[in-house]
């Protein structure tokens, strides 16, 4: 069922002027859609240029474009409720990241480990974007989005993160999230559910068969047991990042450690802050008009950059504590690991 929405979805993009399209990066067939800023936003911003004649004319700037990067299991669909408002102000572009949505792995592969989704993202955003964008991404897009801008500042203007994953944390900070992820027994999904979001939307109700398969498969379950401590964030990586950031945190989330929210404000130097009551996991599909709003507000982050910390948020949580799991054992040994 959840492919049959996603083929309503793309047609729909269709029909409001999106270009699909598909690029092949080493192996990976990776699909992706293109909007272009539609009529009636914002005055276009102007710039001043002497013409060969010796007169001053006024040309319109190009409009930027913002990459929109996906979680774990989820899809490009994900942010289809904010694309229609971040149209206003940017270019948009929403890829499905190999083995989720409509891209597809190598030829004779079921997954790709979280070193090479990177290398993929990096050389999506270098090849469609050559001459920078800004990255949003929630939870592993958001860590996505962190290590791209920590490797290739010449493409990263700015980035957004909504309740980004990826901190080196604990290894016992990541055991409840690993529980939830893998868990087998009945009522698991409903504990995902539970955790991931605020209230809810009735519609997950008919689409859990599909979500099962998805938690399930390769792309979900393989990745996260290949995740080495080195895929983690470290703190020499966040001292890298150097262009604007904001932090987009629903403030319900109960998936992912809070230990990440504090490692984001403590290390991400000059980041800002916009919590989301009453919002989970993925704000951009509880909270879309927030989230939309803070995302078009993104180029102006620059000029703005003074951190908003919520009372707390700088202590404990783990945020400068040791890299979590061992060197093979990814996230499956942290799930292992005594709680203690």
């Amino acid at each position: 069922m959840l492919e049959l929405l996603q083929h309503l979805v793309n047609l729909e993009w269709r029909r409001r002027g999106a270009a699909v399209r598909q690029v092949r990066i080493a192996g990976s067939l990776v699909w992706y859609a293109e909007f272009q800023p539609k009529p009636g936003g914002p005055v276009t911003p102007l710039r001043a240029v002497h013409a060969p004649d010796g007169a001053r004319r006024s040309i319109p700037l190009e409009p930027p474009t913002v990459v929109l990067f996906h979680g774990l299991g989820a899809s490009s669909m994900s942010f289809h409720s904010v694309i229609p408002q971040l149209r206003r102000a940017y270019r948009v572009i929403v890829p499905d990241l190999p083995g989720c949505g409509f891209s597809r792995p190598p030829k004779g592969r079921d997954f790709l480990p979280f070193t090479e989704l990177v290398e993929v993202a990096e050389e999506f955003v270098a090849r469609i974007t050559p001459r920078g964008a800004y990255l949003a991404g929630n939870s592993m897009g958001g860590w996505i989005t962190v290590k791209l801008a920590s490797r290739r500042p010449d493409l990263v203007r700015g980035v957004a993160l909504l309740n980004p994953g990826g901190p080196a944390l604990r290894a016992e900070d990541w055991v409840d999230f690993a529980r939830v992820m893998m868990a087998e027994e009945r009522g698991a999904l409903d504990e995902w559910m539970q955790r991931i979001f605020h209230k809810p939307p009735v519609m997950m109700r008919f689409f859990m068969r599909d979500v099962r398969r998805i938690l399930r498969g390769p792309p979900v379950g393989q990745l996260i047991a290949t995740l080495t401590a080195q895929d983690f964030l470290s703190e020499k990586e966040m001292a890298q990042v150097r262009c604007p950031a904001v932090l987009v945190w629903g403030e319900r989330d109960r998936l992912i450690p809070e230990g990440c929210r504090a490692f984001y404000l403590k290390r991400l130097k000059g980041v800002r802050y916009e919590p989301i009551p009453d919002c989970g996991h993925c704000p951009q599909l509880e909270c879309p008009d927030r989230t939309a709003e803070i995302l078009l507000d993104l180029p102006n982050v620059g000029a703005k950059r003074s951190a908003r910390t919520p009372v707390g948020a700088r202590g404990g949580g783990g945020a400068s504590t040791p890299a979590p799991a061992r060197r093979g054992g990814g996230i499956r040994a942290v799930a292992r690991a005594p709680k203690s």
